[in-house]
């Protein structure tokens, strides 16, 4: 399988957040936006990319620190942080 460009994954992490987002504010239910959260720190875990702009540097490196970025994502935004409560 292709690996997605960052560009087309970021594109797609701001739409889940707006899709969570939006379920969030329609059906009142705060936990919509942990979800989203958690989809997008997951999709930075799986299918690790990052900026062209960045590309000369050591690749296993990248991987790893996008790995913690997205890990890091799950806890605070998806498991920490309460939305509607």
């Amino acid at each position: 399988m292709k690996q997605l460009s960052f560009k087309t994954q970021v594109y797609i992490s701001l739409a889940i957040v707006a899709c969570a987002f939006l379920c969030g504010q329609i059906f009142k239910i705060g936990v919509f936006h942990n979800i989203g959260s958690i989809l997008v720190g997951f999709l930075f875990v799986i299918n690790p990319v990052w900026p062209k702009a960045v590309d000369w540097r050591n690749h296993g490196e990248l991987k790893k620190g996008i790995r913690i970025g997205g890990i890091l994502v799950i806890i605070v935004y998806g498991f920490l942080i309460r939305y509607g409560v």
